[in-house]
């Protein structure tokens, strides 16, 4: 498989980090319009907090620059390497759909057990991708 591939479920990872960056700025600016928080929290995190819809954005936005790395880190590997793989592009694909539903999860009724588990999956897929990556670069398939 050529190794451009695995640009799409990286660029897929990309776009929901911005759009997810986007919404956090939107649900800032709504909460210091409506008078919810004072705008000047956000350059120091000083002061009263904001609303909890602000802060669920403003921690998925760090969340999305902690575990994807591991993600991104893989499928770069498998294209300097030259051993992108249907598996690794799949992987990738359903790592990117988890962190969606992740984030969704997170924005809205935040339920603990749920996120959780999405996360837990997540990660393992991260686990998976890292050894087929290994498995391919060391000729094992």
């Amino acid at each position: 498989m050529e190794a451009k591939w695995m640009l799409i479920p990286m660029f897929a990872q990309v776009v929901l980090t911005m759009a997810i960056m986007q919404l956090a700025r939107t649900r800032r600016l709504r909460a210091v319009n409506a008078g919810e928080v004072n705008g000047t929290y956000f350059k120091t995190q000083e002061g009263a907090m904001p609303p909890r819809y602000v802060l669920q954005s403003d921690q998925i936005v760090l969340n999305f620059f902690e575990t994807p790395m591991l993600f991104f880190a893989a499928g770069v590997a498998a294209i300097a390497l030259n051993v992108v793989s249907e598996a690794l592009v799949g992987l990738g694909g359903v790592y990117v759909a988890l962190r969606l539903w992740h984030a969704q999860i997170k924005l809205t009724h935040n339920k603990l057990g749920p996120r959780a588990l999405i996360f837990a999956i997540s990660v393992f897929i991260i686990l998976l991708m890292w050894i087929v990556l290994l498995l391919g670069a060391f000729g094992v398939f």
